[in-house]
This record gives C-alpha cells, structure tokens and sequence, in this order.
C-alpha cells in the first residue's frame, strides 16, 4: 500500500517540478501566478533566473523521485547490507513531508482568505491555490507513504 503513495508523492511533485522546468526553458504560461516579481526576474535577469530554475526543478525532481526510489530498492540493498542512502533520503523525507504540508497548506489558505476578502491578484491568488495545493497533496501523500511504509517494515521486523 505504501508504495502507491509514494507513486502518488512522486507524481505531484513531478508536476510540480514540471512546470519549473517549463519556466527554466523560456515558457511563460502561468508564470504570472507566481507572483509579479517572478516576471520581473526572468524580464530582467534572465540568465539568472533561468538557471535558478533549473536547479529548482533538480530539487524537486530529487525529492519527488527519491522517496519512491528509496523505499522500493530498501530489501535489496538491506540484503546487501547497504542501506545507508535509502535510510538517509527517507529520513529526510520525514521532515521535508511536513514542510511540503505546512508551506502548502498555509499558502493555500492564505489564498482562500485573500480571495475572500479582496479581489486585487486574483490570478496570482489562483496561482497559490494550484501550486501550493499539489504541495500541500505531495506532503501529505508522502507522509502517508512513509507512515505506512513503517508500519509495513515494523510489521515485517
């Protein structure tokens, strides 16, 4: 079961990273949701930028596909008595689960309540719903994935 949410973990946070890269190569769709100074940047620095983006994108990308890695190469690698990066990158996804929840999940309900009250960046505010969303459902579905992949190992022990 665990492994489902890891797939799950994986997807978003390659969306997530998608549109990232998408950025990084020149593309512009929905770049102004990001905020106004994100246009700004790539208009004004675009080398910067662009590279800043990359690594961003390499970032999530490691964080999206490690995870699920990790967990599904662990009794191969524990056979082989080299356990010691999937033990890193999942114990570092613990703490990084409950960032992705809590940066997520307030940005999104800042949004909710900014759209709420105010119709000014309304686009930008939709931006944070879509973006800091697949966030907030990354982090939860890695923290599940990770909860469960315990209990299984616990179980297993």
């Amino acid at each position: 079961m665990a492994i489902r949410y890891f797939g799950i973990a994986c997807a978003l946070g390659i969306v997530h990273a998608a549109f990232s890269g998408y950025w990084a190569a020149g593309g512009r769709w929905m770049l102004g949701t990001v905020g106004s100074f994100a246009t700004d940047w790539v208009d004004s620095e675009p080398e910067t930028a662009r590279t800043a983006l990359l690594v961003l994108t390499l970032v999530k990308l490691a964080a999206a596909i490690l995870p699920a890695l990790a967990f599904m190469n662990r009794p191969r690698l524990a056979a082989q008595n080299r356990t010691r990066i999937p033990s890193f990158i999942l114990g570092i996804s613990w703490p990084g689960s409950v960032l992705l929840i809590l940066w997520g999940g307030l940005s999104f309900l800042g949004a909710v309540v900014g759209l709420i009250a105010s119709d000014e960046n309304r686009n930008v505010k939709y931006g944070h719903l879509f973006f800091d969303g697949i966030f907030l459902l990354w982090g939860a579905a890695l923290l599940t994935a990770l909860i469960l992949a315990r209990r299984t190992s616990n179980r297993t022990s």
